[in-house]
């Protein structure tokens, strides 16, 4: 995706360096000062305020970009605060609505005629969590065959980002964490805007937080209410949703979101520009058996059909019991192992994600992985396979940022990643601690994702 508000505001850090010191950028609300590090080779520009603090009257509005109150000489050499996480029941003292900060790295011998690329990273969570303070520059800078600025930045989550219903609508901005990435739209009216579930969610929200009322007033009351207050709230909705992953997510607004992404995929309704696809083979390992209600939890040791069908429905409330037993029939239990939990695992894991890739990169004719079984943030793994993961890791790294800086993932002493050339998706590049390989779509594997994109109607992704 393009963001061109980020990429404006990481090109004048790497033009505005000040070749003296090194670590000096002058913008016109700011003079940061950075760490120049040369062991690394990097200039490291972290807790860069590019927004004003989306709170009080600004809270759920489009974030006010550049600062509007000059900032005078900064230190910006440590993290700003991080966006609190849905579940958090207060603001801790490293987490905070004032969270709109993003993080500069540079190579160090950048000079004002670089015109580098720049890699920016939104970090995942479910649009409920993550900081963009967790990612080590290091590990894509120093690799990279061509220099690129590696870009990091935080957006409002949960119930600060993505609060959806009418009075939010009417007065305010639905999406604003999506926003909190990139310009701002041009918003149109939609007289006929109406979810019941995002109308119900703000309902129990504004009630969890002691508000009353309608349109104006109650976004009033919201705006006026201290912040744990309304973190306590957001927490208080996962928990009254105990079946459910992520309530507090993107919906498509008319605006912003004009229609849901996989179907724009599907009409030919995209930028025709390089894509990089793909997901983690065991995206949804460990997610239905995490959930509170025991009834939509498969590790429970009474779990059934029934428990893997609520898992799926909590998510898709429109997903009918004639759907579900189509996709038992595709994914039969003993295909499992006889479990539940690995049936419903791989059942969320393609409805939701793998398919959602599939179909993209299909339509885009573009690059596309099917990731690792070992999560890269994990070191749990046996101490025989940590070379050859260390090797999967190396050469992921090394596709990502030739990517960045060339348009094409290369990687020395790997396999030659070829783009999809079948509406299915096929090939894809497999990218496992056994081997690094290209391999085509099974028609299994198709024909399940045939089933989940008929499905439109019941299911969103």
């Amino acid at each position: 995706m393009f963001f061109p508000s980020q990429i404006v505001f990481a090109a004048a850090f790497a033009v505005l360096v000040d070749a003296a010191a090194l670590s000096t950028v002058t913008l016109d609300y700011g003079t940061f000062t950075g760490l120049t590090d040369t062991t690394t080779g990097i200039i490291y520009f972290r807790g860069v305020r590019y927004a004003d603090p989306p709170v009080g009257d600004l809270r759920w509005r489009a974030a006010v970009s550049p600062p509007t109150t000059p900032l005078g000489n900064v230190n910006a050499t440590t993290f700003g605060d991080a966006c609190i996480a849905t579940s958090q029941t207060a603001a801790t003292s490293s987490t905070s609505e004032d969270c709109l900060f993003g993080n500069v790295y540079i190579p160090i011998s950048t000079t004002a005629s670089s015109a580098l690329p720049v890699l920016i990273y939104f970090y995942g969570g479910g649009f409920e969590s993550g900081s963009s303070n967790g990612f080590a520059p290091e590990n894509l800078l120093q690799p990279s065959t061509e220099p690129l600025i590696f870009v990091t930045f935080n957006y409002r989550l949960g119930q600060f980002g993505f609060l959806s219903g009418t009075p939010v609508h009417d007065d305010g901005l639905l999406n604003a964490g999506l926003l909190d990435q990139g310009d701002s739209p041009s918003l149109s009216f939609l007289p006929h805007y109406n979810d019941t579930f995002a109308e119900n969610l703000f309902a129990q929200f504004a009630g969890f937080a002691g508000c009353s009322g309608t349109g104006s007033a109650i976004m009033a009351c919201l705006r006026a209410a201290p912040t744990n207050t309304l973190a306590l709230a957001g927490s208080q909705i996962l928990a009254n949703r105990s079946s459910s992953f992520f309530p507090l997510a993107p919906i498509a607004d008319g605006s912003f979101i004009q229609e849901r992404p996989v179907e724009a995929f599907r009409s030919g309704n995209f930028a025709r520009v390089p894509v990089l696809f793909g997901q983690v083979h065991v995206k949804c390992a460990n997610w239905c058996q995490g959930l509170a209600n025991p009834a939509a939890n498969t590790a429970n040791p009474n779990a059934n059909e029934t428990t893997v069908y609520n898992c799926i429905a909590g998510q898709f409330s429109t997903f009918t019991t004639e759907s579900y037993q189509t996709a038992l029939t595709l994914y039969p239990l003993a295909d499992y192992n006889n479990s539940f939990q690995l049936q419903g695992q791989q059942m969320y894991g393609e409805m939701r994600y793998i398919c959602s890739a599939l179909l993209i990169t299909g339509a885009a004719q573009n690059f596309r992985y099917g990731g690792l079984s070992i999560p890269l943030g994990q070191s749990w793994a046996n101490s025989d396979l940590q070379p050859r993961r260390g090797a999967v890791i190396d050469a992921m790294r090394l596709y990502f940022t030739s990517f960045a800086t060339s348009g094409a993932p290369v990687a020395a002493n790997s396999a030659a990643w070829t783009p999809s050339a079948d509406i299915n998706g096929s090939p894809r590049i497999l990218l496992h601690p056994s081997e690094v390989a290209m391999e085509n779509i099974t028609d299994a594997l198709a024909a399940r994702c045939d089933f989940w994109h008929g499905l439109s109607s019941e299911i969103n992704t």
